[in-house]
């Protein structure tokens, strides 16, 4: 290969592994994203479970605890590059999204559209708003856990 050859593949190459530190750092603005969405529709449900007559108040503890997850993937995604922790973060996404189906929308009993004390949010707003960021979140992910993907960039 000669010396032009061997720039325009340097130039590729610096260009590919820009590319992917770009979908890297909108991946973790994404988490971030998901994170405060949950902290706040977790303090939407706080707010409507302590109203008199509540009795259902189970979903509080599950929000607390994705905005926490979404918040640490956020930091991890920033701050390493490691194609196992994609891979990694792109299951947690699948589990996060089956449970959803499997809670959320209640193919498992009740789900979240049920609870009273939460009937006038317009929960499903928030879910479809915060479904569609962690489908684009998954898709981000897959990209950067693509092993022909980390190869073809080093």
């Amino acid at each position: 290969m000669d010396a032009t050859g061997r720039q325009r593949n340097a130039e590729l190459d610096s260009q590919s592994a820009g590319t992917r530190r770009t979908v890297r750092y909108v991946a973790a603005a994404m988490s971030a994203a998901v994170a405060i969405l949950y902290v706040v529709l977790m303090l939407l449900v706080r707010n409507a479970e302590l109203e008199p007559g509540a009795t259902d108040t189970t979903t509080y503890g599950g929000y607390v605890g994705l905005a926490v997850a979404y918040a640490i993937g956020a930091v991890i995604l920033f701050v390493v590059d490691n194609r196992m922790l994609h891979l990694l973060g792109a299951g947690v996404q699948i589990i996060v999204l089956l449970l959803f189906l499997a809670f959320g929308i209640g193919l498992l009993g009740e789900g979240v559209f049920e609870n009273e004390a939460i009937s006038h949010l317009p929960i499903g707003l928030w879910a479809t708003l915060i479904t569609g960021a962690q489908v684009v979140l998954l898709a981000m992910l897959g990209y950067l856990a693509d092993w022909r993907v980390t190869q073809a960039e080093r």
